[in-house]
């Protein structure tokens, strides 16, 4: 029996290499009393992630922020999920609720920007923007390309004019 590290470390690679369908079949064959561990979890999130299933990325990110809420990254693919099914204002709820346990996650605060100005809430998104920014700088060149900001970035053009 190969163990789930393993499998988990062979899924990884396949994802790397976009082998979508060989990281299911060893995420598969992980043993039935394993699947809901939050390493198993976070790996099914990129499977889905990868492979643009957002209602199932959705659902096991809902699972691992219950199981698992002091990790950051079970918020973030949740909140993302949604924003990819179009439901800014849910994915800006559950940004919201990461930030409350993870004040310090640049990631949050930038994709809470993100739904933010998908919502046309352009103040509040360039205040998140600008909280991301101090916390890791490399979102202000993410920001400049990102087309979820776009609302923000005219909202801020024109008030320079």
């Amino acid at each position: 029996m190969i163990p789930t590290s393993t499998r988990l470390s062979y899924a990884n690679g396949y994802l790397d290499l976009g082998m979508i369908s060989s990281a299911t079949e060893e995420l598969d064959a992980i043993q039935e009393s394993e699947r809901l561990n939050n390493d198993v979890l976070a790996m099914r999130a990129r499977l889905y992630l990868e492979s643009q299933n957002w209602e199932v990325m959705e659902a096991v990110s809902k699972q691992l922020v219950s199981q698992a809420p002091e990790l950051p990254f079970g918020w973030v693919n949740w909140a993302y999920a949604l924003r990819e099914m179009d439901r800014n204002g849910e994915a800006k709820e559950v940004a919201l609720q990461g930030l409350e346990k993870h004040p310090k996650e640049a990631t949050l605060w930038f994709n809470l920007a993100c739904y933010c100005s998908l919502l046309n809430e352009v103040e509040e998104a360039s205040s998140h923007l600008d909280k991301a920014i101090e916390l890791d700088e490399t979102f202000e060149q993410s920001a400049a390309q990102d087309p979820d900001l776009a609302n923000l970035m005219h909202w801020k053009k024109a008030a320079e004019s």
